[in-house]
């Protein structure tokens, strides 16, 4: 049927609409109320000209948390790689690891760098080693050095370490599992610590970044070793000490600032108690 067919019987009659279906129609809600909606903009379009986009950042959580699966063949021989890395068969194991970035992509890479970040972190008497390999994939690959600026900087999200863990009394339902984590909490933040200070001596961690790290950790001390005595203060205390700790050997201004800390009266550092004073004594031998 064409279009004027169509036309020409528009005016013919027509049999009378069912009363099943005219009854069906007349409680359908037939009004209309325009909504005006603003046009999105292309993504593009939508960024400020100096937003800086860094894909690393949306995609690092999920890579933390799979860096263990086995679900990938190249992954698992990088994974086996990195676990028999020594001095002795360093310079087999860390051809094998860059025979596998060279045939993938960024996204593998990344997944790559963040397995030797996470190892470096939980397993800090490896942590030399890790930052030797993490060194020379950067030298293979230098796309690999804005890969450790963003998990430095996302340390914190990443490993869920902004919040203090707090340890109940013994008899508490929840103390065994606030131990555990309690336990976790402090050895991730001593293992970064002591990462990032191996990664900054290979030039891996700009001195401007470690220097920020230590200000803003040894401004956060002196400002919590201050004020009433109370167990989570004591805890971050202890937390910001092990960072100097772990850093003193290797960035010349911890040792300096560590001294200013413990020059000032005891009485009025309530919060540093005699365990974080022998730790920062000790940082200075």
């Amino acid at each position: 049927m064409d279009v004027s067919t169509i036309y020409a019987i528009r005016d013919t009659p027509r049999a009378p609409l069912p009363q099943a279906i005219a009854d069906v129609i007349s409680k359908l809600k037939i009004s209309f109320k325009p909504t005006f909606r603003r046009p999105v903009a292309p993504a593009q379009a939508r960024r400020r000209p100096d937003a800086v986009v860094n894909w690393r950042e949306n995609v690092l959580v999920e890579m933390v948390r799979k860096v263990r699966e086995k679900d990938d063949p190249d992954y698992d021989e990088v994974s086996s790689a990195v676990n028999k890395l020594s001095k002795q068969n360093y310079e087999k194991m860390s051809a094998d690891i860059f025979a596998c970035l060279d045939k993938r992509d960024a996204l593998f890479r990344l997944r790559v760098t963040t397995l030797l970040f996470d190892r470096g972190i939980r397993q800090p008497f490896f942590a030399p080693i890790m930052a030797d390999i993490y060194r020379d994939v950067v030298g293979h690959c230098e796309d690999a050095r804005s890969d450790l600026a963003t998990q430095v900087t996302m340390f914190d999200s990443l490993y869920d370490v902004s919040n203090v863990t707090m340890v109940p009394s013994a008899d508490d339902p929840g103390y065994d599992d606030a131990i555990i984590a309690w336990t976790k909490q402090k050895e991730l933040k001593r293992g970064f610590a002591v990462y990032v200070s191996e990664l900054y001596v290979r030039s891996l961690v700009p001195e401007e970044t470690m220097t920020k790290f230590v200000s803003t950790v040894v401004d956060d001390l002196k400002e919590s070793i201050r004020g009433p005595k109370t167990m989570p203060k004591e805890e971050h205390v202890d937390a910001l000490v092990r960072f100097l700790f772990a850093t003193a050997s290797k960035v010349a201004t911890v040792k300096p600032a560590i001294r200013e800390i413990l020059a000032l009266p005891r009485p009025d550092t309530p919060c540093l108690n005699m365990k974080s004073r022998f730790k920062l004594e000790d940082a200075l031998k």
